[in-house]
């Protein structure tokens, strides 16, 4: 899965799972200044992207990420090469 592929899947999270506007996000949109999340968004969205992409990421690694395309990149990293190919 490419990072642009799991951005789409991270943006429809925070649709579906967080009930955010995603018309006007990109890769750079921050999480907490754009998009308003706040640490229950954050421990929703580690069990989402979890339930979702088969990813653990820590809740630290969550919070040390500042936009969504930082996301992308963490969970990318996350998945076996295999799958990243993909």
């Amino acid at each position: 899965m490419k990072v642009s592929e799991i951005e789409n899947e991270l943006e429809a999270l925070l649709r579906e799972e967080l009930s955010v506007d995603v018309a006007e996000i990109d890769s750079s949109s921050r999480l907490i200044d754009d998009l308003g999340l706040d640490s229950v968004a954050f421990a929703i969205s580690i069990v989402a992207i979890e339930d979702r992409l088969g990813v653990r990421v820590s809740e630290r690694e969550l919070l040390e990420c500042t936009t969504l395309g930082d996301i992308a990149a963490a969970v990318h990293r996350r998945r076996p090469a295999a799958a990243q190919a993909k």
